[in-house]
């Protein structure tokens, strides 16, 4: 006998939420009452969920304040996320939940208290997958040469850098737990050790959005029989849903050609074989270069820079740029993204290129040239290597005779999608989930 939902609770709070998962929650609210928990979103996507005509059965939204702003010490914010996941599953009593992972600390008091009622978790990503351990690892890195004295040697800064990772891990998978009458987060996955990856612990099923990434949770030990693909809201028939009410920047196009380099928030990098430091001067130096290449053959094109919204010094480094280049704009790096994409022809990931921008704007606007440069071949700079939809380039010969192309009209964009026979595909979020609570 098939089981009925009957009320899906529904936690999305990363900044990529508008991109992606609000296509889920939109799917889900046409069929089944639903509570969205949020800690961070706009006023204009506030009023789009609150739109009765668009979320008919969404029934309650819950803004709280963010993990990461407690409110006058971590012990204080640690009980009131405790409190709010406990009471909205004794409240609602939901036969569904829905996270964006399983290991942070929200997520691991909603999804223990959701196994208690015993509701069925999903954990689903906002962006792609990543191994957190190559994350960690150029975190250290940074904070190897950031936090620490230069005259300390390297092994000693590692070594009070992975204390500090150790600690964060005992205070919040075991000590605050704890202090709310808890016993501690037992599991394989650490947000404060960059270990394992989102699946390993309460959720009872990973959703990845392709093969690709399934693999990638995958090779970071997520258990196979947990692991499901259902493709991005944006490759789907939700797509439409974006277009009307979230892109609409995306019509507003002059008939001027347009190019948006992607500035990364990162400073430094570090090289893939040897670890070897990319300093301040190297990445500016490269920087430099690719947009004078840029500016060389994209002749009389409108050149826009859009800077990470974690930029840094960007009043003092935009009068740099603009002291360099006569024909650039360097735009407010808290401008919505999804305009420039809209207005733009290319759009450029300048290294490190890992931005998940890349993979949005591959699915928004999948006719238009992706790329992502990786001249210094550093740890990370190749994530979108193979990656559909999205070129990428590894040196400066290469990304010269594309932008040749580009300027003289002949760029054609590959086609490197595979189907996989064996991949179950689900066509929508009601599908997937139907399908999975009743397994």
């Amino acid at each position: 006998m098939k089981k009925e939902i009957k009320k899906v609770v529904f936690y999305g709070s990363s900044r990529t939420f508008r991109s992606s998962l609000i296509g889920n929650l939109y799917e889900i609210a046409q069929v089944y009452p639903v509570i969205f928990l949020s800690e961070d979103i706009n006023k204009e996507t506030e009023e789009i969920l609150r739109d009765k005509k668009l979320f008919p059965k969404l029934e309650e939204i819950i803004l709280f304040y963010p993990q990461a702003v407690p409110f006058k010490n971590i012990f204080q914010n640690n009980r009131h996320l405790y409190n709010l996941a406990k009471s909205v599953i004794n409240r609602y009593k939901p036969n569904i939940v829905i996270s964006e992972s399983d290991f942070l600390p929200f997520d691991m008091y909603l999804m223990r208290f959701a196994k208690r009622i015993k509701a069925v978790t999903f954990s689903i990503p906002s962006g792609i997958g990543r191994d957190l351990n190559l994350i960690g690892k150029r975190a250290d890195l940074e904070n190897a040469y950031y936090r620490f004295p230069k005259f300390l040697p390297l092994r000693i800064r590692f070594f009070f850098i992975r204390c500090r990772r150790y600690i964060g891990h005992i205070l919040y998978y075991w000590l605050l737990p704890l202090l709310v009458g808890e016993r501690p987060f037992r599991g394989k996955s650490s947000f404060a050790l960059y270990k394992g990856n989102a699946g390993m612990r309460d959720a009872d099923y990973q959703i990845a959005f392709s093969k690709t990434d399934s693999d990638v949770y995958a090779e970071t030990k997520v258990p196979l029989k947990k692991l499901y693909i259902l493709s991005h809201p944006l490759e789907r028939e939700t797509k439409f849903f974006f277009q009307k009410h979230l892109l609409k920047s995306n019509n507003h196009k002059g008939n001027q050609k347009t190019a948006t380099l992607l500035l990364p928030s990162d400073d430094i990098g570090f090289g893939s074989k040897d670890c070897s430091l990319i300093s301040e001067e190297e990445r500016f130096k490269t920087r430099i270069k690719i947009i004078r290449l840029v500016e060389s053959i994209l002749k009389g094109w409108k050149i826009f820079i859009k800077p990470h919204p974690d930029f840094k010094n960007f009043v003092e480094r935009k009068k740099i740029f603009e002291s360099i280049f006569d024909n650039i704009e360097i735009v407010n790096p808290l401008d919505s993204v999804d305009k420039y994409i809209g207005m733009s022809d290319v759009v450029i990931g300048m290294p490190i290129a890992i931005s998940t921008v890349l993979f949005y704007a591959s699915l928004t606007s999948p006719e238009k040239a992706i790329i992502s440069l990786d001249f210094d071949k550093e740890m990370g700079g190749d994530y979108y290597k193979d990656f559909d939809g999205i070129e990428y380039i590894d040196n400066e010969d290469k990304f010269a005779e594309m932008l040749a192309l580009i300027a003289a009209d002949k760029y054609k964009k590959a086609d490197n999608h595979k189907e996989n026979a064996n991949e179950r595909k689900f066509a929508d979020t009601i599908e997937m989930l139907n399908y999975l609570y009743n397994i």
